[in-house]
């Protein structure tokens, strides 16, 4: 073994001793997990592979078809298998034959194989299964949980969870029927745009027992340049949303009906920054950190422009108190998330879903950053997946990544293995704990 292997070793068995904090996942509470037999394509296809299968040139008739799990397996596998050789060399495939692999004892996914691991992933569907996949297989303490899903922030299983939370139907309005809707779920009547402040407000001060921060993620929707709004152009749009005479038939549950019709979500533009920074500066009274998803968009035909981290600049310069965790590494935006980083004290470098879209890439992107920003301000891993046989993959990808990039460092003479190993702690565990965990769990 020459020295560099042996360098190898020693960083990567420090690396994998570390229980990790994961900043970022979606997932569903375990008692939903159990409650229906999981289906393979279902499962696997709620995200990210699923993208592939697509750019790859798979239907979006023929996505729906897989993820029907009325539909015959052995259908399906017909569909699913010329586009699974698509797509086995991305980040996305590699993270999930690695589940399958460690999780099932399935090494390669094939005609003779698909319907043992489909039988596998129900016999293991039962309790327990979190505490197998995420503590003991994984290795993770704790995952900061975003609760867009329908699961309350007061019911998030804390065994495993700390959850944030989103304000987007504060933030989004632009219609009579979501106004109603948050009054509805707010138990307050919401006729101003004071009201709709007062109502942000009360709900903030119900949720803050409950999480560790806030997220935003309206890239998926709007370019994230929150422009400083005067209140009395917010309520101009607040105003013209009751102001509309045109109506539109929509269906609420089993009910049909008419409704006046909301404003564009360009109209809405000047209301949705308003609130935006009426959210950050809440989160600021109450010391909750900030995530924001930047870069790349899951999913197909997205405009990557909308999520420059750059555009958030007006953001950290006014906001020197709130701590802004960026999420996604902003790839492609790699370079231009150092420099944000290197800058401001405020803004912190988030790895998470980043392993799996480029393993390659994760590598670089964390070495010029170990090489540009202070090592307390980078997280190094959150799966943002779904369902966990996707979380475990992911983990296995990241910590085999910062492995090699901290032996790289020690190789080239940077840093010694004591530092090497601290950094580790730091990017898996400390640095996130330190942001999120300090006040409660």
């Amino acid at each position: 073994m020459g020295k560099y292997d042996e360098t190898y070793k020693r960083i990567r068995e420090a690396v994998y001793s570390v229980r990790l904090i994961d900043t970022h996942e979606h997932l569903v509470q375990e008692k939903e997990r159990l409650a229906s037999k999981p289906d393979l394509f279902e499962t696997i296809l709620q995200h990210y592979l699923s993208s592939d299968l697509v750019s790859s040139g798979l239907s979006m008739k023929d996505l729906e078809e897989l993820r029907n799990p009325n539909l015959p397996l052995t259908e399906r596998w017909e569909i699913f298998k010329p586009f699974w050789e698509n797509v086995q060399n991305t980040g996305y495939a590699w993270a999930l034959k690695i589940a399958f692999r460690d999780l099932y004892g399935i090494s390669e996914l094939t005609d003779k194989t698909y319907i043992k691991l489909a039988k596998a992933m129900e016999e293991r569907n039962k309790s327990g299964l979190y505490e197998w996949v995420l503590r003991e297989k994984a290795r993770i303490e704790r995952i900061i949980l975003d609760t867009s899903t329908d699961t309350p922030v007061e019911e998030v299983d804390r065994r495993f969870f700390s959850p944030v939370i989103r304000f987007r139907d504060f933030i989004m309005v632009k219609s009579r029927v979501e106004l109603e809707a948050l009054e509805t779920r707010c138990g307050r009547k919401i006729h101003s745009l004071n009201d709709l402040v007062d109502s942000l407000k009360a709900e903030f001060r119900r949720v803050y027992p409950h999480v560790v921060g806030v997220k935003i993620g309206l890239a998926y929707m709007r370019t994230l340049k929150f422009d400083k709004v005067s209140f009395r152009e917010a309520e101009e749009v607040f105003n013209n949303i009751y102001k509309q005479e045109t109506f539109d038939r929509i269906t609420i549950g089993k009910t049909r009906r008419t409704v006046p019709a909301g404003l564009s979500l360009n109209e809405c533009k000047p209301l949705q920054d308003f609130m935006v920074h009426k959210v950050i500066q809440f989160a600021s009274e109450m010391d909750l950190p900030i995530q924001i998803h930047t870069g790349l968009q899951e999913g197909n035909e997205n405009i990557i422009t909308n999520s420059n981290p750059t555009l958030l600049v007006n953001l950290f310069r006014e906001y020197k108190e709130v701590k802004f965790d960026i999420f996604h590494g902003s790839y492609p935006y790699i370079g231009e998330l150092a420099a944000l980083a290197k800058n401001f004290p405020n803004v912190y470098v988030d790895m998470c879903w980043l392993h799996i879209i480029s393993p390659y890439k994760a590598r670089e992107a964390l070495s010029e950053w170990l090489d540009t920003v202070p090592s307390n301000k980078i997280f190094g891993f959150g799966g943002d997946y779904r369902f966990i046989e996707g979380v475990y993959g992911h983990s296995v990808i990241a910590r085999e990544n910062i492995a090699k990039v901290l032996a790289d460092k020690v190789a080239e003479g940077i840093l010694t293995d004591e530092q090497a190993m601290k950094i580790a702690e730091k990017l898996l565990r400390k640095n996130a704990e330190k942001l999120f965990l300090k006040k409660r769990v």
